[in-house]
């Protein structure tokens, strides 16, 4: 267990700044072990530093190389507020879980983002599923036939069930 490098700080930054995300950790301290990011309370920080414990502890946010790979507990945690997001109904989450593609004829709600970025998929209770690549703008989506494919699935809480590797994914 370590604290955060220069480079690291500086990777994390520069993701929460893209998903307008820096409140999400103010009342937390971020550790690493290797590259894995890990948000723990600040009053178990002070425990693990004065008992010079070396452990994992904490939610793992992601993996920090040279860009945030997030886990989907982080981005379930810290992407809250974030609204490159879309929202399935019943059908196309449990595709989703299963391992698939978004069709525009599940999205029931979109947020805003362009062709070809990285968005959370949601269900209709507003819970992070997975996290997808759009194909098309947001603005695209609700003109599209239903069979078409929007969100490509990069990985998603099924994988867990499906015992696949996650970072491979995307």
């Amino acid at each position: 267990m370590r604290d955060l490098s220069e480079k690291e700080l500086k990777v994390l930054k520069k993701a929460l700044k893209f998903f307008n995300s820096f409140d999400s950790l103010r009342n937390f301290k971020l550790i690493a072990k290797n590259k894995e990011l890990y948000a723990v309370s600040e009053e178990l920080y002070d425990f693990l530093r004065q008992r010079k414990v070396d452990c994992i502890a904490g939610i793992k946010v992601g993996e920090v190389g040279k860009r945030l790979r997030l886990t989907l507990e982080g981005a379930f945690w810290l992407m809250k507020n974030e609204n490159k997001k879309v929202w399935v109904n019943e059908r196309g989450e449990m595709l989703f879980l299963y391992g698939r593609d978004i069709f525009s004829g599940s999205i029931i709600e979109v947020g805003e983002f362009e062709e070809n970025e990285v968005v959370f998929v949601c269900n209709h209770y507003g819970d992070i599923l997975g996290i997808g690549r759009s194909r098309f703008s947001a603005k695209e989506i609700k003109r599209l036939p239903e069979n078409r494919v929007v969100v490509e699935n990069l990985v998603d809480r099924g994988a867990y069930l499906r015992h696949e590797k996650l970072y491979d994914s995307f």
